[in-house]
């Protein structure tokens, strides 16, 4: 379908400077609250708790050294610019511990160059079927759908889900370099872009299949009328692209060779992984016409066998697809494009190579821009072959910007789900009730504000789910160790380090444990076995010197911050400081004077919701739950997001109640 158009009046440049502030001002606004939400699942031992990146100095070695990845040995694949890309949003923090913030903003103007970038792709693909006022609508809808779209917002709120945003946006780049660049064209310049690409993330090398399909369809002209998918043809693009694919072909056995022999997939199963993958891509298919089945970590199991119905099913419709593109590649070749960008864009999650869970909601992200193609052109489609009608330019004016509301208010809405752990592994419960992790993590947030009975609940559910999975005994034993059933919260440390030795978590808090309980030779041995598995683990380290300073002079160090803390005061009597001693006398033990402290740090700021913090945890350990209460409430009324507060006055209320 090669439309022209004798009324094509190209757009000016006002014109064209205010829809693009438009598409600005639209993204930013459906993402505005999004910016704060915290760290989840592999953000933890990837940003959190990785020594590694808070060094620029260390950039190097993450091209030669694949433990950098990680803090866990299971987790260390070879990504080294993804790792850089963490090390830079670390650096501009600026702060001792990473600030998720900082890390949001980077990925949020990554997601606006990746908008921009796909805007021009998609208008040299639309270019033969719209005039030059059309072509710049179309391409700025297709964009924005693209970038506010509900599904892809799981993407973009997991932080560490940025290796699929960015490896994405190099590969749009490497199609405009090398669809509008000749000389990048004959030196393979546009190539560069994949290789860097491929370092943040391994899909980004389906670029070269995505090539050669964009050579077929758009470049090649197959002689004696022959299909422009024929085996000649292909055959002839193989060979045109032998140095791309020697390339793709290096960069995978190169990753392969520093990957660490420690690195675990998850899943050994190879067969009942692929058999569960093409009901896995309807699955992804189904999201991006309606996202209503959105996760952070889904229940799928691996099927049995090829009868079961969703193989069935699954590999009906990979097959329907494949006989779609055949048959429009010849006279739609935008949608067969399309369609085989959602299938190759899939192929390495979706295929042979097993991972840990059948299916992740922030995986078709890269796949996703190949339906927003086929989609697009479908519409365009329709409004060229029935543009007399009046009623259809009616519904087309309306649809479209509906389209477009919707998904973003569905994406602020998915938001606010990302907004706190706990709001997010509750709805992981909810849509994913058979998944034990998501039952331990939603248990691990009720923890954090102290409301233990309903953390314990969440565990047992997680329990009788996963009875074997490591992480969760680790966890009951945080909660067990929480409320004082220390013999019970060591059997539980231990049953996980039995489960899983090789896990430097479980010398973490298995090690905090042993702290609590003043046993620091041990803690010191067990910190120095998890430290031989993650030299580099942030939490590790700083224990470690922790426990063997207390080891020492395991009385004198309170005397001593009391001091340093009583100085500062005379030196600078204002709320922070004051704040600071009565920290230095809760740790001594000294719990009156803890509160006596924040009283005259309220003399100097009445709204200081830390000190009312203080007072409650103050008051809980004299186990005054009244006073407590009362301290906790004042300082809710001031903060009432603080999760500190929360978490001390849930342990007053629940004390109380009892």
């Amino acid at each position: 379908m090669n439309v022209s158009d004798t009324n094509d009046k190209a757009p000016t440049l006002v014109y064209k400077i205010t829809l693009a502030v438009c598409f600005i001002l639209l993204l930013t606004l459906f993402y505005s609250n999004h910016f704060h939400n915290p760290f989840e699942f592999d953000d933890e031992h990837t940003i959190v708790n990785n020594a590694s990146i808070r060094n620029l100095k260390n950039i190097p070695s993450f091209f030669t050294d694949a433990t950098t990845t990680s803090s866990l040995p299971k987790n260390q694949a070879y990504r080294p610019g993804l790792t850089t890309l963490n090390a830079i949003d670390y650096a501009i923090g600026g702060k001792e511990v990473p600030d998720p913030f900082y890390y949001h903003i980077s990925i949020f103007l990554s997601l606006l160059v990746l908008g921009v970038c796909l805007f021009r792709f998609s208008s040299i693909l639309l270019k033969p079927y719209t005039n030059s006022e059309q072509n710049f609508l179309w391409s700025l809808f297709l964009s924005l759908l693209f970038c506010i779209h509900t599904a892809n917002s799981q993407t973009i709120n997991y932080i560490i889900a940025r290796a699929d945003s960015f490896s994405t946006l190099m590969v749009l780049l490497a199609f405009l370099m090398y669809i509008g660049f000749p000389q990048a064209k004959k030196y393979f310049l546009y190539l560069i872009p994949i290789v860097i690409g491929f370092s943040v993330k391994e899909p980004a090398i389906m670029f070269v299949p995505l090539l050669m399909v964009y050579q077929l369809l758009f470049e090649s002209v197959p002689a004696n009328g022959k299909h422009p998918l024929h085996y000649s043809t292909i055959l002839n693009a193989l060979k045109r692209n032998i140095i791309p694919l020697l390339l793709i072909a290096f960069l995978y056995f190169f990753s392969q060779h520093l990957t660490p022999k420690t690195w675990d997939s998850g899943n050994a199963d190879r067969g009942a992984y692929l058999i569960s993958q093409p009901f896995a891509i309807v699955h992804y298919f189904n999201n991006f016409f309606l996202p209503f089945n959105l996760v952070i970590d889904t229940d799928w199991e691996l099927l049995d066998s090829i009868s079961d119905d969703r193989f069935i099913v699954g590999a009906a419709f990979i097959l329907l697809l494949i006989f779609i593109i055949f048959k429009t590649a010849k006279k739609h070749p935008v949608a067969a494009f399309g369609l085989s960008w959602f299938l190759l864009a899939l192929a390495p999650t979706s295929s042979i190579i097993p991972l840990s869970e059948v299916l992740n909601d922030h995986r078709p992200f890269f796949a996703y821009i190949g339906l927003c193609l086929s989609s697009v052109y479908g519409l365009i489609w329709v409004y060229k072959n029935y543009n007399a009608t009046q009623p259809l330019k009616s519904l087309y004016l309306t649809l479209l910007p509906l389209i477009l509301i919707l998904h973003g208010i569905g994406t602020y809405r998915q938001n606010e789900i990302w907004h706190s752990s706990e709001s997010v592994w509750k709805e992981a419960t909810i849509k994913a009730p058979k998944n034990g992790r998501a039952w331990m993590n939603y248990g691990i947030s009720l923890m954090a504000r102290a409301a233990y009975p309903e953390a314990q609940a969440a565990l047992e559910k997680a329990k009788q789910l996963w009875p074997y999975y490591p992480y969760l005994y680790i966890n009951t034993g945080i909660l067990n160790s929480a409320i004082n059933k220390n013999a019970e919260a060591e059997t539980d440390f231990l049953k996980a380090k039995a489960l899983d030795n090789q896990n430097p978590e479980v010398y973490v808090y298995y090690s905090r444990f042993l702290m609590k309980m003043k046993r620091y030779p041990e803690a010191i041995r067990i910190l120095n076995s998890g430290l031989q598995l993650s030299p580099a683990h942030t939490e590790l380290n700083r224990l470690k010197a922790e426990a063997e300073l207390m080891a020492n002079a395991p009385e004198d160090i309170y005397q001593l911050k009391l001091k340093e803390a009583a100085e500062k005061v005379k030196l600078q009597p204002n709320h922070e400081t004051y704040l600071e001693l009565s920290l230095a006398y809760y740790t001594a033990g000294q719990f009156e004077e803890c509160i006596k402290a924040c009283e005259t740090a309220l003399t100097y700021k009445t709204d200081y919701a830390l000190a009312y913090n203080n007072i409650c945890s103050a008051y809980n350990q004299l186990k005054q739950w009244d006073k407590a209460i009362e301290a906790g409430q004042k300082g809710l009324q001031i903060d009432p997001q603080n999760e500190l507060l929360k978490g001390n006055l849930n342990i007053a209320l629940n004390n109380k109640g009892k």
